[in-house]
């Protein structure tokens, strides 16, 4: 109960003027051919509030109380949009030359933005296939490395034999009798000089 009596005691509550203004604005919008984006703003600048508080309010409440005005806009835009085309593919005015100068800059700078875009594409398509190919080659160096690491000779399969271990010991120890030797020699080469 105090949530209504907040509501209907507010200072900045809609109005049925203000609800008439509204609606009158975005009617004559409608008519124009403008948006009702542009209604909202020059209502909310009429009225003090926010466009988006004017849209809230004109979707919320007001459109209901108006549809047959808004459809009677609507037919009233049509039958201005028809005159118009009609009056201009008669009489072409000094207008439609600016307009056809104004639309072929726009258009150059539709064709120059669309080759920068596509230059920039162009650079991206390089650059990812660049980036696959290195993907590519770190793949197969990844490949390579797990079959390294997964190499097993086959003879370690096999368990040694004592006649295998004799063999590998003796050839140790020979290797470590010469290289004794070799450091041997090297010190005494030292202390003669």
């Amino acid at each position: 109960m105090q949530t209504v009596e907040k509501w209907a005691t507010r200072s900045d509550a809609w109005t049925p003027n203000d609800d008439a203004r509204l609606a009158s604005l975005v009617l004559y919008h409608i008519r124009t051919g403008s948006t009702q984006l542009r209604a909202f703003e020059e209502a909310a600048n009429q009225l003090g509030r926010t466009a988006a508080a004017c849209g809230y309010r004109w979707n919320g409440v007001v459109r209901k109380n108006y549809r047959a005005e808004i459809e009677e806009a609507k037919l009233e835009r049509k039958k201005s949009q028809r005159a118009t085309m009609t009056n201009e593919s008669v009489q072409p005015t000094s207008n439609t030359r600016i307009e056809s100068v104004n639309s072929s800059e726009t258009i150059k700078e539709v064709i120059q933005f669309l080759q920068t875009y596509d230059a920039g594409y162009q650079k991206l398509l390089h650059h990812l296939e660049d980036v696959e190919r290195e993907k590519q080659t770190l793949l197969s160096r990844v490949q390579e490395l797990e079959a390294q690491l997964n190499f097993e000779p086959e003879s370690s399969n096999e368990p040694l034999t004592p006649q295998q271990l004799e063999q590998d010991s003796k050839t140790l120890f020979a290797i470590m009798e010469r290289a004794r030797k070799l450091l041997g020699e090297g010190t005494r080469s030292r202390s003669d000089s």
